[in-house]
């Protein structure tokens, strides 16, 4: 769930971050251990939870570090830590486990199980929303908006007060079923239907199903008073979090130990069992790990998003890793395992540290696969389809109608192909090196990442030819659009900095002579003030991950982005009536078509932000 606040404040290419090349990979567990435990040092993370488990249990599981660093309480493999969002895959296991009962189906359409529950679906008289495009992030919707993340939620909130607070969120954008954007409402709709079809409250129905046959005892969905004392204190540059009482439990609210958390690692690798009993068929885990409802999965596409369970990879391994990852205010999370393997981890760490989090992922991975041989298909010959991709691509899956402007400003990826492979990668970087996508038959690419099928050509209904890579959907856009618009960031940057420089030089040289201003002066204020408007307005929006109860409610933080996001338009407009009103007057003309230029990025910049929903933007909406 805080990954989708962190999008909004800054553009961070997580795939960048990697182990080094000369960095050994361990080739014993104490030298793991060792790597570990050094990466957790380095990277000032208070405390880790890990373990590592196989068909027969952890052969490693241990707390590191402190969990609260005031105190120097310690960690161990008892410590609760938040596991945010891979708590939705207990909201799928649910669902797998009733329609096994006989109870609920995967493709029962949401509006006649739960017809009390508000959203809108433009299609669903002919497309309806089924609880499977619940669990796969199908339905369209936009994530919930800033005011369920800020939303302090007190735990007598039942499920359906939960989704009642803000529905507007829960608007279709697309056919359901075509494109993949996730959504943490889908998880809190997920648990109302299981509550009306079983009669208990969701949190209850999980323990019972689930945390009681895997002997997960310290596992809650709410600050119990165990986690009082064995909860690990989470960590925002180095500064406390409070504790989040989400909104929607069942997306992210489970907090839990490496103990517990290894039970369930292992009841995975069982395919849906313990060591004594199974819980749910091992048919029901293959459908988990398997995507369905989107454009591409019609098309052959194997990896990506299934019910709460998605690929990864290592490398160019060709293995498949499932699992599911989550993130709090202050805490992050990785699930995953590997049938071919045999095994599987869990590991997680009190503090918002992207850097740990990917670090000890990569370092995790590279030990499991020391002595695996990679098995690559022979590719043949790039089919003419493929051959015909090379250009610039943008997203059109975004995740939150918010993202928008940032994914086609900085998401855009450059396909380049040969005789065999399609390579990708993203325009501004931060991959180690583009990718080499193969055909082995004519439908589909093979991507080296996860060596499953997860490139296809599709038709969306609206977009048109768009091409799937996992789970992300790309439309292609000129070179035009993509260099005009981070040029358009570029040269009004450039701009203003030069501006802000020569502003000092005219103010002194003003002074001296103690010159009135002139025309010339007001022609290039104007259009300074409204960059440094537009500068205050990104500025302020940054602050949303450090204030978001301000952010999201109304207060002096929203009230000024909103004020902002009005003026920025507003000054721009009045810098080209100035140039105007002024065009007749003795102005130099470089500083006169300077003035143009500069007008001219803010009228441009200011177009562009309302194109994207930025114009009078009311965050606490």
């Amino acid at each position: 769930m805080y990954r989708f606040i962190k999008a909004i404040i800054t553009f961070v290419c997580l795939i960048g971050f990697s182990v080094q090349a000369d960095e050994p990979v361990p080739q014993s567990l104490e030298e793991l251990k060792t790597a570990i435990e050094k990466i957790r040092q380095d990277t000032n993370t208070p405390a880790l939870g890990i373990a590592l488990v196989n068909k027969d249990g952890p052969y490693w599981i241990a707390g590191l570090g402190e969990a609260n660093i005031e105190t120097h309480t310690k960690a161990d493999e008892n410590t609760l830590f938040r596991i945010g969002s891979v708590s939705k895959m207990f909201a799928a296991l649910a669902v797998l486990k009733l329609q096994e009962e006989g109870k609920l189906n995967l493709n029962d359409k949401v509006r006649d199980l739960v017809p009390e529950i508000q959203f809108e679906n433009p299609w669903e008289e002919t497309h309806p929303i089924k609880v499977v495009h619940l669990l796969e992030h199908t339905t369209g919707w936009d994530d919930i908006h800033l005011a369920e993340y800020a939303f302090s939620a007190p735990d007598t909130m039942s499920t359906k007060e939960g989704l009642d607070y803000h529905p507007d969120s829960r608007k279709s954008r697309w056919i359901p079923g075509t494109r993949h954007a996730y959504c943490n409402a889908g998880a809190a709709v997920v648990a109302y239907i299981v509550e009306k079809i079983t009669g208990k409250k969701y949190e209850d129905y999980i323990e019972d199903t689930f945390f009681k046959p895997l002997d997960m005892q310290s596992t809650s969905y709410f600050q119990t008073d165990l986690y009082q004392q064995k909860g690990a204190t989470l960590y925002t540059n180095n500064k406390p979090e409070n504790y989040w009482h989400i909104i929607h439990r069942a997306a992210g609210s489970i907090n839990s130990s490496p103990k517990d958390m290894a039970n369930f690692v292992q009841f995975l690798l069982l395919r849906g069992a313990t060591p004594s009993q199974q819980i749910v068929s091992s048919t029901a885990i293959d459908r988990m790990e398997t995507p369905e409802t989107t454009l591409g999965n019609l098309s052959g596409i194997k990896s990506g998003y299934g019910l709460a369970n998605y690929t990864s990879g290592h490398k160019d391994f060709h293995i498949a890793f499932r699992g599911h990852n989550g993130g709090v205010f202050g805490g992050l999370t990785e699930l995953s395992y590997n049938n071919e393997l045999g095994t599987g981890y869990v590991f997680m760490i009190n503090a918002g540290n992207w850097l740990a989090f990917d670090k000890i992922s990569k370092t995790i991975r590279a030990y499991l696969l020391k002595n695996h041989k990679v098995n690559k298909p022979q590719p043949i010959a790039l089919p003419e389809k493929f051959k015909s991709l090379g250009g610039y691509y943008v997203p059109i899956n975004h995740r939150n109608q918010l993202m928008r402007l940032m994914n086609v400003t900085f998401g855009v990826m450059k396909f380049q192909t040969d005789d065999t492979y399609l390579h990708r990668h993203p325009l501004l970087g931060g991959w180690e090196h583009p990718s080499q996508d193969y055909a082995t038959n004519e439908d589909y690419l093979i991507d080296s990442w996860t060596g499953l099928p997860s490139i296809a050509l599709v038709d969306d209904p609206i977009e048109g030819n768009a091409i799937q890579v996992n789970t992300d959907l790309f439309k292609p856009a000129s070179a035009l659009q993509v260099f005009g618009m981070i040029g358009l960031y570029a040269a009004l940057l450039i701009t203003t900095l030069c501006s802000l420089l020569a502003i000092v030089i005219w103010g002194f040289r003003r002074l001296a002579k103690k010159t009135p201003a002139d025309p010339s002066v007001w022609i290039r204020i104007w259009p300074l003030a409204a960059s440094l408007i537009f500068i205050g307005f990104a500025v302020s929006l940054s602050l949303g991950g450090l204030f978001i109860q301000s952010f999201a409610n109304i207060s002096p933080l929203s009230i000024t982005i909103f004020l902002l996001s009005i003026t920025y338009p507003i000054v721009s407009i009045a810098s080209a009536v100035i140039l105007f009103k002024y065009r007749q007057h003795s102005i130099s003309s470089w500083i006169f078509w300077y003035a143009f230029i500069y007008t001219g990025l803010n009228l441009l910049m200011a177009t562009h932000l309302a194109y994207y929903g930025l114009f009078a933007l009311k965050t606490w909406s």
